[in-house]
């Protein structure tokens, strides 16, 4: 059975992780704006490297193992399977290791009509014999409580090295069954560097490929500048007010245990 990934709208819906390789930014420490959806409002910035979807696919992997993990700890082994990589020697594992670095100093701010979440992507530290733990930062866990699409893991492996598709994947999940948006905008959303005239068979390309391997992915036509999407439902966390305060409190205690569980694991006896 596969592994699903929680991955936050704020994600799926902005170009954080581009399909195009982007300019480097002057400063990686301040805050930069990231283009996002405003049919559905999100506001993100970030500070750090350019992310990439191979940050994408590395970042929905390592923290659904660790989610599943009750010691929030990740063999590189099962991660680089889990990404359908074929190899998972050394250059595999320090290529997986460079992606988690770039993520771990990356830091966001997200403000949706249901989250606020100011802090990094995530935290990790190696361990001996090929792991990482993960620490959660405080607010973390609630990106994939509330406003998060589910999507298992093989559904953007069997994609492969095909950027546009695995945005596309992702894309597409968080939305109802029928949804249009106009190509000029879909570009800018997915972070495309190419022109409107190369954009649009890149695009063809990489929704047929998505068409093939996503069971939810139905149909897609192109017409006078706008794209139509046709799907199937998919599974969506919105949490009605009272379920969100239960799982804000959840995870409060959670943070706390981790919090708790890493001092301790750091005083020096």
């Amino acid at each position: 059975m596969s592994l699903i990934a929680r991955i936050p709208f704020a994600f799926a819906r902005s170009s954080l992780f581009a399909v195009s390789v982007q300019p480097a930014p002057e400063s990686i420490t301040a805050m930069r704006e990231i283009r996002a959806a405003q049919d559905y409002p999100i506001s993100l910035r970030q500070a750090g490297p350019n992310l990439t979807q191979a940050h994408a696919s590395a970042w929905q992997v390592v923290t659904t193992l660790a989610h599943k993990s009750p010691r929030d700890e990740v063999r590189l082994i099962d991660a680089l399977r889990a990404l359908g990589v074929a190899s998972v020697q050394t250059h595999a594992k320090r290529r997986l290791l460079g992606l988690l670095d770039d993520l771990a100093s990356s830091r966001v701010e997200i403000r949706t009509r249901r989250q606020d979440y100011r802090g990094p992507m995530f935290e990790y530290r190696k361990l001996p014999r090929g792991r990482v733990s993960v620490t959660w930062p405080p607010g973390l866990r609630e990106l994939l409580e509330d406003e998060a699409v589910c999507l298992p893991l093989d559904g953007r492996a069997a994609l492969g090295a095909y950027p546009l598709a695995t945005w596309l994947h992702d894309y597409t999940a968080t939305h109802r069954r029928v949804y249009e948006i106009e190509l000029a905008t879909l570009r800018d959303l997915c972070g495309s560097t190419l022109t409107a005239h190369h954009f649009k068979p890149r695009l063809v390309a990489a929704l047929d490929r998505v068409k093939a391997a996503a069971p939810f992915f139905e149909r897609y036509d192109i017409a006078h500048g706008v794209l139509t999407l046709h799907k199937r439902p998919t599974r969506v966390l919105l949490l009605d007010p009272k379920a969100r305060a239960s799982k804000s409190a959840q995870t409060r205690h959670l943070d706390a245990a981790q919090l708790a569980a890493s001092s301790r694991a750091r005083v020096a006896l």
